[in-house]
């Protein structure tokens, strides 16, 4: 048998680097599609805070001329000079089960960081440094995968494991449905925090994007915990890129912002979107030339919402912000059609955000996991 790895280069390249996984999984029920347009772009960096930030590489494996591997490797310059480290980061990683291709790629992607002067891998990590495809999944495979949230055989864990990956973080995704979410409860709560703490929740306003950008930037400045020694702060610039990204698929009424009454200063907020992934497997990755009727009609049957991104500054923790922005957002969701919601992903460090989502009726129900390997 001959294996040969080779960097991507050009168009042809490219299109068996984004078609891979559609071989892979094609008799996998619970296997969403990503359009492939939208791939396209993320692998090209356009609306990429990642790959804009720092230097990558793509690369696939051909087994007897037939691509069975890919991988992108990386480091963000911009995140460790700030945070002072030496991260790279490998993504979007998919492979046949052979160990020789997993190591062929893991190994090219050592050497590379090494000579980049990087001390550490951590991944698979989000194509675009945010939310989307982050870590690997590791409980919950008997059902599709909400927008965003990865999915991969479960023989994955096996490779990175016997190449020398260590875990190095978990992260869960929670369930809710209309009739588990404590409605009755969390409104006397809601009302009662609202009243005492003179705060208010608005829906984000895309007219004013500019203010809402930085109004979220001033949160994360606050809300993200000292804990997080590898998490660097977005600039501005970076959460635009994201939200260009995300404009395909944002409702405002799923965005809900925190804040003060008598100042406007923002408090908390959180982030979310409607599950397009309920369209998505009805299309195998094409809007064109059918893909975009049945888009159109799938749209309008989502009855699901993921909610990825909550944060609340340290003066309101513990005033039931959370659950006043949570249960606003259920029951924006709600009036929408929307009856089913998932939470996801927190990091198994993020106690607090793990016990409003359990109080809130959520049921934990999948669990993803991040890989650490120390280079050598």
């Amino acid at each position: 048998m001959e294996y040969q790895l080779i960097e991507v280069n050009n168009k042809r390249q490219l299109k068996e680097f984004i078609d891979l996984p559609y071989r892979l999984y094609k008799n996998d029920p619970n296997w969403v599609p990503p359009l492939k347009i939208l791939t396209r772009q993320t692998v090209m960096g356009k609306n990429n805070a990642l790959f804009s930030n720092g230097e990558h590489i793509t690369f696939i494996v051909k087994k007897d001329n037939q691509t069975v591997g890919r991988l992108i490797a990386g480091f963000n310059r911009w995140n460790n000079e700030k945070m002072n480290i030496r991260k790279g980061y490998i993504t979007l990683f998919e492979c046949i089960n052979d160990q020789k291709v997993a190591d062929m790629m893991f190994n090219h992607a050592h050497s590379w960081l090494k000579e980049k002067g990087m001390e550490y891998i951590e991944g698979p990590t989000s194509p675009s440094d945010g939310d989307d495809f982050r870590a690997l999944l590791y409980k919950g495979y008997d059902s599709p995968p909400v927008l965003f949230d990865s999915y991969n055989p479960e023989y994955y864990h096996d490779l990175f494991l016997t190449y020398g990956f260590v875990k190095h973080r978990d992260y869960h995704a929670f369930h809710f449905t209309a009739d588990s979410f404590p409605s009755d409860r969390f409104v006397k709560v809601v009302e009662y925090s609202m009243k005492k703490y003179k705060f208010r929740i608005d829906t984000v306003d895309l007219k004013n994007i500019d203010r809402e950008i930085r109004d979220i930037r001033k949160i994360l400045v606050q809300a993200v915990p000292p804990s997080w020694d590898t998490f660097a702060i977005p600039t501005e610039e970076d959460i635009r890129k994201e939200a260009n990204f995300l404009m395909k698929f944002i409702d405002p009424e799923l965005i809900s912002i925190a804040r003060k009454n008598d100042t406007n200063e923002p408090i908390g907020f959180v982030v979310g979107t409607p599950d397009f992934n309920q369209v998505f497997i009805k299309m195998d990755g094409r809007l064109l030339p059918f893909g975009i009727f049945k888009y159109l009609y799938y749209k309008k049957k989502i009855t699901r919402i993921r909610i990825f991104m909550q944060f609340v500054i340290p003066e309101f923790q513990g005033r039931a912000v959370n659950a006043a922005i949570f249960y606003n957002y259920m029951k924006n969701a709600e009036r929408k059609g929307l009856t089913d919601a998932e939470g996801s992903t927190v990091g198994e460090e993020n106690a607090q955000a793990l016990r409003v989502l359990e109080a809130a009726g959520g049921d934990r129900y999948k669990t993803y996991r991040m890989y650490h390997y120390n280079i050598k």
